[in-house]
């Protein structure tokens, strides 16, 4: 198994961290969906690719609150009825969500979550929310950087073998990455394939 960083986004005490931590290890537990109705073998989980996320953040970038924001950007995740949905159009119709039902529903997820968070439900909600209406910087980095790092996996699946097209994954969110270090490093990336 591999190991886990860390990510609590606070420090949190008694029974919220508990609960936090429950949240964090069904994340472990689901593959991210892209790669496996692409049959790759033993995908990435949410929980991994949070894991590179934090990874990049801290190479790239020392922009305060980053880390924090892409720790908890999947916790809607965790739900059961929720997971890791696709939007794009390459999913087949009837598992696909529009981006309206994803964010309504991942929404009631984390209003859930947070409500069992006590005194850290408000911030992680707050953190959530300005991840997904990117109005600030740290969290159109954030953005990018999550749609950076699922380019990068695709080409390192598809260069290990595994049954994907890397260029399915830059032609849908490509054109999403405007940050010039993200955008150098997905042009470096490409070229390997």
């Amino acid at each position: 198994m591999k190991k886990q960083r860390s990510l609590y986004p606070l420090e949190f005490d008694g029974i919220y961290k508990k609960r936090a931590q429950i949240i964090i290890n069904r994340l472990y537990k689901i593959p991210r969906t892209g790669y496996k109705d692409r049959g790759i073998k033993n995908p990435e989980t949410v929980g991994e690719h949070t894991d590179e996320l934090v990874f990049l953040s801290e190479t790239l970038f020392q922009t305060p609150g980053l880390n924090k924001m892409l720790k908890i950007h999947d916790w809607a995740e965790s739900k059961k009825n929720i997971g890791d949905r696709r939007t794009d159009p390459l999913c087949p119709p009837e598992k696909r969500w529009t981006i309206e039902q994803k964010y309504k529903n991942e929404l009631a997820a984390m209003q859930v979550i947070c409500s069992t968070l006590g005194p850290y439900g408000n911030e992680i909600l707050s953190d959530w929310l300005e991840f997904e209406e990117r109005k600030t910087e740290k969290a159109i980095i954030a953005y990018q950087l999550d749609k950076y790092q699922m380019i990068e996996k695709a080409i390192k699946y598809q260069l290990q073998g595994e049954p994907i097209i890397a260029q399915e994954f830059i032609d849908y969110d490509g054109p999403k990455i405007t940050h010039p270090t993200l955008v150098r490093l997905m042009e470096q990336a490409i070229k390997k394939i």
